[in-house]
This record gives C-alpha cells, sequence and structure tokens, in this order.
C-alpha cells in the first residue's frame, strides 16, 4: 500500500469518527441543540447561498484539476516528433525551445530543461 493511500484512510477514518462524535453531542446535549436550532433559523438565506456557492467552487475545482489532469497524460497535447541532424541518422536533434510555446528552455540539472513559459519539463 502506498504512503498516500495510507494517509487519505486515516484521515477518511478520522473524519467519520469525528463526525460520529459531533452528532452523538448533538443528541445528548441540550445547549448545543438550542445553539443550532437558533443559528440556523436566523441563517434561513445564508444557508442556501453558502451551500450553492460551496457546490460552485467544489464543482469548479473537480473540472479545473480534471482539465489539467487531463492535459498532463497527454490526451490534449500534440505529440513530440524528434529532429534528426543534417546527416547523421542515430542522434536526435539537441531540444533548446519548448515544442508547445517555442519559449526557450532554461536547464535544471545535467539532462532535464524546463520551459519557461509553459513550465513543463524535458529530459535530453
Amino acid at each position: 500500500m502506498s504512503r498516500k493511500l495510507l494517509v487519505i484512510g486515516v484521515q477518511f477514518a478520522l473524519n467519520i469518527f469525528l463526525a460520529g462524535w459531533l452528532y452523538d453531542e448533538y443528541l445528548h446535549n441540550r445547549f448545543m441543540q438550542d445553539y443550532l436550532a437558533s443559528t440556523f433559523s436566523t441563517a434561513s438565506f445564508v444557508l442556501p447561498v453558502g451551500l450553492v456557492a460551496f457546490a460552485a467552487i467544489v464543482g469548479g475545482s473537480f473540472t479545473a484539476y480534471s482539465r489539467r489532469h487531463h492535459i498532463s497524460t497527454g490526451h490534449a497535447t500534440p505529440r513530440l516528433t524528434t529532429e534528426m541532424f543534417v546527416g547523421s541518422e542515430e542522434k536526435p536533434a539537441i531540444l533548446d525551445t519548448c515544442p508547445f510555446c517555442n519559449a526557450p528552455l532554461k536547464s535544471i540539472s545535467e539532462n532535464r530543461f524546463q520551459c519557461r513559459k509553459c513550465r513543463r519539463y524535458f529530459k535530453k
């Protein structure tokens, strides 16, 4: 199991535990029941607007992430082609500009480059 899945699982279990604890507190605490009843009765307009805003933010974030993920997996980008040196059919051309936006690449390490404009990474 990866570390990421383990952390997500622990956070999920903790959230379920805390939600159950909060529900149990609501059932057995008269002061909390009164507080929530008075809060939700005065926030009759703010609560639905807040829920709609929350849903819009979550939906927009999901859409933006899925588009970014879709682009990064290569579905929306053209295929890279390698050019050959004249007279040599064994060595591909050295990449000095980004094939997507034609911006110059900056050297990050010995064999890694990054586009200055679109921030994509390339290997030598």
